[in-house]
């Protein structure tokens, strides 16, 4: 190896021992707390923490939604309103904020006019007590440019401070802001959701026929099942089965009625008149058990208004709420929208005689058997049992479709009659059919109030019971 390659790999050598010298010469010593930089000390706007204020006495707030004062405790409350405060951290932090309210920066020292930060009056004005006797009150102003603060400034005083947002935001609230929104009870406390209730009215001066009552079917009528619902039944103003899958549930959102809004506190009865409530457009009770031992309750509801809202009041309350009429699906339901539109609904394995008559035909059909063993006969010939079921599908599908107002007339008679004889002795059910113009016929269960069935169901059946007998396929109603 030549002299002059060994000076250079030694060279090279040489220069990266300095290097590595160098480094370990230049590292820093360990960060200790004396070398830490001296944070700035925090200015207050407000401090009442120390020991010798004795805690804050009161804190009274003045804004564009009224004035209310608090009272500290655990939790704390609002002087006069102790039943009816429910939402307690906004007050807590109001406190908190009225006993340390730090100032991120002074914006003027004595500013000539405040208004330019809205500090002359001030979006609030909060007098702030302490048990020691000290006594302040703080405006709060406009929002600044960075929109994460607000201005503020102490009475008596026009140094213009820089205080978080989030500090006072709770000071622009209002009474009604801390009160629980809940104009009735929850369905359930379970995950059943049980609807259990002795009693469900439904009133007011949108309902010119009376009162909607409805309640549970008795256990008699409950064993009857020659209806679609035996659950419930409507009593008033006409007597007929609510209908589960429509009805129901416009029943069901009676309960757990969550407000919009609180509008007003009152105490009389005539206080409830500028809201349309002394005279109810809509109302609605529940009496009894209401899922988990939940008590009944009342409500009154008024017209909505333009914008699709409404006042509502609960009997025995104190507040007036406002509610988006979309909630509330009983507002205007009719007796109409509730009941239950199936005339009548035997199942098939419980019947013993069906007999369908009419002005020049009639038949009966003997049953006996269930299910699989199904036998049908008549006139001593049995009949092929699949198409009798299609043809008894039709005879089930009779609807009440229209409402009507007039009555069957005394002389008039049906066009068409189905009776059901039950194998356990059950009372005999009769459908009547009386003709009513327009492709229409009256239709009635029992005697009972008719209503509209379109005449194509009529003539449907006919064509059925034609087949049927001729031994021809049935082609079920729909």
């Amino acid at each position: 190896m030549s002299k002059k390659l060994v000076f250079i790999i030694g060279m090279v050598i040489l220069l990266a021992a300095l290097g590595l010298t160098l480094v370990l010469l230049r590292r820093e010593a360990p960060v200790t707390a004396s070398a830490l930089p001296e944070l700035p000390p925090v200015e207050y706007l407000i401090n009442y923490r120390g020991e010798e204020f004795a805690g804050l006495a009161s804190v009274t707030v003045r804004n564009d939604k009224g004035e209310f004062s608090i009272v500290p405790g655990d939790p704390p409350s609002v002087s006069g309103w102790e039943s009816l405060i429910t939402s307690t951290y906004p007050l807590s932090r109001i406190l908190d904020v009225c006993a340390g309210l730090i100032s991120q920066s002074v914006v003027a020292e004595d500013a000539a006019d405040l208004s330019i930060y809205g500090l002359d009056r001030g979006r609030a004005r909060v007098e702030i007590k302490t048990n020691r006797g000290d006594e302040t009150t703080l405006y709060v102003g406009n929002e600044a440019p960075d929109k994460s603060s607000v201005y503020a400034r102490l009475e008596g005083s026009s140094q213009v401070h820089q205080v978080g947002k989030w500090d006072t935001d709770n000071l622009l609230l209002g009474l009604f802001d801390f009160v629980d929104k809940e104009v009735s009870p929850p369905l359930s406390n379970d995950e059943s959701g049980s609807f259990e209730f002795s009693e469900i009215t439904l009133g007011g001066t949108v309902r010119p026929d009376g009162l909607i009552r409805v309640v549970p079917a008795g256990p008699e009528e409950a064993a009857v099942k020659s209806r679609i619902s035996s659950l419930y039944r409507i009593v008033s103003p006409v007597e007929e089965s609510l209908n589960i899958d429509k009805g129901l549930p416009i029943l069901q959102a009676i309960p757990n009625i969550q407000a919009d809004a609180v509008i007003a506190r009152v105490s009389r009865p005539e206080d409830l008149a500028p809201y349309g409530l002394d005279k109810p457009y809509s109302t609605a009770a529940v009496s009894g058990t209401l899922g988990q031992g939940l008590g009944g309750f009342a409500l009154r509801a008024s017209r909505a208004d333009a914008d699709g809202n409404v006042y509502i009041y609960r009997e025995g309350s104190e507040l007036v709420y406002q509610v988006a009429a979309s909630k509330l699906a009983w507002l205007t339901t009719s007796w109409w929208d509730l009941m239950d539109k199936m005339i009548i609904l035997p199942f098939i394995d419980e019947v013993a005689r069906v007999e369908v008559t009419g002005p020049r035909r009639r038949a009966a059909f003997d049953l006996s058997g269930q299910e699989d063993e199904l036998k049908v006969e008549a006139e001593g010939v049995v009949l092929n049992t699949d198409d009798f079921r299609k043809f008894y599908q039709t005879l089930l599908g009779a609807i009440y479709d229209e409402y009507a107002e007039e009555k069957i007339p005394a002389a008039s008679a049906p066009v068409l009659e189905i009776v059901y004889h039950y194998r356990n002795g059950q009372t005999t059910d009769r459908v009547s059919f009386y003709p009513a113009g327009s492709r229409r016929v009256l239709s009635s269960l029992n005697g009972r109030r008719p209503f509209y069935t379109y005449e194509a169901y009529v003539e449907w059946v006919f064509n059925g019971l034609d087949s049927i007998l001729q031994g021809k396929k049935v082609q079920p109603y729909l």
